[in-house]
């Protein structure tokens, strides 16, 4: 059996998956807010409940929100819990077997591969939307990563100097990261309720920004507008510099059906002569995509730990 583990900022999930990649269980659990001790115990307790039920010592995968700094800690300033941690030695250690472990962008995409939106691409990229935003690259069936984990932060690329033509009046956020006018300040569901109180209106919600724009608010038009404006042009820069055979985004605002009709609208106005744009999708494992992923580390035994 393959377990996978996909770390949220607030929840966790844990599905067990079979040899021919069926899932036959997931639970889903708070993510202790800040010790260390008791998020390690979770997930052991969560393996080794498995391996009794299911009589075996599974395989384990794990998806995480973050990176490997050069010691092999994992950043993830959004879950405190794991923050500057070694959780991959640790768990192995306490677990007594081989844990693999990778950004939960390459999960995802990693997912979308088998049998998803992207199966079978040579060259397959994802961008998350969330919170923030995570990439990941795919080249013929293996995640391209450097050891550290840190390859495919596409959301910390600036946007495109073209945008600033076309909308003078738009500010350079600053970013998490140290720098300013990074993609995922923008196109985040956090960038885009940055652009609608730019525009004058009240801190609202992503969702709650689409239902404005669905109920016919001006201002939620005008910032939806300049959100796919800016998403287009961070794609254009991308299907330029890499050339992938298909896009494949992930997190909440990657539901709605429109974003992908207005997307492959705009998109050919950001790329540079006679490069062919990648059609861009829609996940097949949505919200399982992570947990998936992981669990695909985790059977994959081949791939290197990044």
């Amino acid at each position: 059996m393959f377990y996978g583990v996909d770390i949220g900022g607030s929840k966790t999930a844990f599905a067990v998956f079979d040899a021919q990649g069926v899932e036959r269980e997931r639970s889903v659990h708070k993510t202790p807010p800040t010790t260390y001790a008791s998020f390690i115990r979770l997930l052991a307790g969560l393996v080794n409940a498995a391996d009794s039920r299911w009589q075996t010592a599974g395989s384990v995968g794990i998806g995480f929100p973050g990176v490997l700094d050069s010691h092999g800690l994992i950043l993830a300033p959004n879950v405190s819990a794991i923050h500057g941690r070694d959780l991959q030695g640790d768990l192995q250690h306490l677990l007594a077997r081989a844990v693999y472990a990778d950004n939960d962008g390459h999960c995802f995409l990693l997912s979308e591969y088998h049998q998803g939106a992207a199966a079978e691409a040579e060259l397959a990229l994802a961008l998350t939307l969330g919170t923030g935003v995570g990439g990941a690259l795919l080249h013929r069936g293996r995640l391209v990563n450097s050891g550290r984990g840190g390859s495919a932060e596409f959301g910390h690329g600036g946007i495109n100097a073209t945008l600033l033509e076309r909308h003078p009046g738009l500010p350079l956020f600053p970013c998490g990261c140290g720098l300013r006018g990074c993609l995922e300040t923008y196109v985040s569901g956090t960038g885009l309720s940055r652009l609608y109180q730019h525009g004058g209106g009240e801190p609202l919600s992503g969702p709650a920004i689409i239902c404005a724009w669905q109920r016919g608010e001006q201002a939620a038009s005008d910032c939806l507008s300049l959100y796919l404006d800016i998403l287009a042009a961070g794609l254009g820069n991308l299907m330029t510099q890499l050339d992938p055979d298909v896009v494949v985004l992930g997190g909440g605002l990657s539901e709605y059906a429109w974003l992908y009709r207005e997307l492959n609208t705009r998109i050919p106005e950001y790329l540079m002569k006679n490069v062919a744009q990648a059609p861009v999708r829609a996940p097949v494992f949505g919200g399982s995509g992570g947990v998936r992923g992981a669990a695909l580390l985790a059977r994959r035994a081949a791939l290197p730990f990044s």
